[in-house]
């Protein structure tokens, strides 16, 4: 499935990466952590959108967690591309 994820600075979390990936807002219910490449966290400033192809990774733990793989394009996107995106996967017009 394709998403729109962006990059944010991780203070207080746990994890050896300071800059981190997330859903944008709008695309799920809850809160999903995202695993990706460093190239695609490296390459953008903090804050950057891209769209994504993700695949839902479900542990045995019960907690899940959303994957990019290390060699699936990502595309760079302006935050009105991006809010476009979602209204369609939300199955809205431009209008609301």
């Amino acid at each position: 499935m394709q998403i729109i994820v962006e990059t944010y600075r991780n203070p207080g979390e746990p994890s050896s990466s300071k800059v981190r990936v997330r859903p944008l807002s709008g695309q799920f219910m809850g809160s999903y952590r995202v695993w990706c490449s460093q190239a695609m966290r490296r390459t953008q400033p903090v804050g950057a959108l891209f769209r994504v192809s993700v695949t839902q990774v479900d542990q045995p733990d019960g907690e899940s967690y959303l994957r990019i793989g290390l060699h699936d394009p990502w595309e760079a996107v302006s935050r009105d591309e991006a809010e476009k995106f979602i209204r369609e996967l939300n199955g809205q017009t431009a209008s609301g």
